[in-house]
């Protein structure tokens, strides 16, 4: 693998981290007043951990630059090194798109020149 494939994974996967750590979007809707509740020690550690982590904004800004690049793939492509991006097993991708690991490693590699090339070009 090229030294800046190599840098191009790291910077896709930087753009997966700080989308996770964005607060989720709501919609807006009218507030309830209802009492706080008093969870168990129990529900406590079945919930879902927070991430108190906020990235700033040149690490957003950063992170927008970044999904321009997925720009030049076709949808395909792109969910494919999304998903890799964010951590997601060769195994769970094949079952998912349902093809061979080594045809998908082709197919990521092959989307990984080609979003080099679009970056180089602009």
């Amino acid at each position: 693998m090229h030294k800046s494939l190599g840098v191009l994974r790291r910077n896709l996967e930087f753009a997966a981290y700080i989308m996770r750590c964005l607060p989720p979007v709501r919609l807006q809707k009218c507030r309830a007043f209802w009492p706080r509740l008093i969870y168990t020690a129990e529900e406590l550690a079945a919930q879902k951990p927070v991430s108190y982590y906020r990235p700033t904004p040149e690490e957003v800004a950063r992170m927008e630059e970044i999904l321009g690049w997925y720009s030049c793939l076709n949808a395909f492509e792109t969910k494919l090194v999304w998903k890799r991006s964010c951590g997601v097993s060769w195994k769970l991708l094949s079952i998912r798109f349902k093809h061979h690991r080594s045809t998908l490693y082709d197919r990521y590699q092959k989307s990984l020149f080609k979003m080099q090339m679009f970056i180089e070009k602009s």
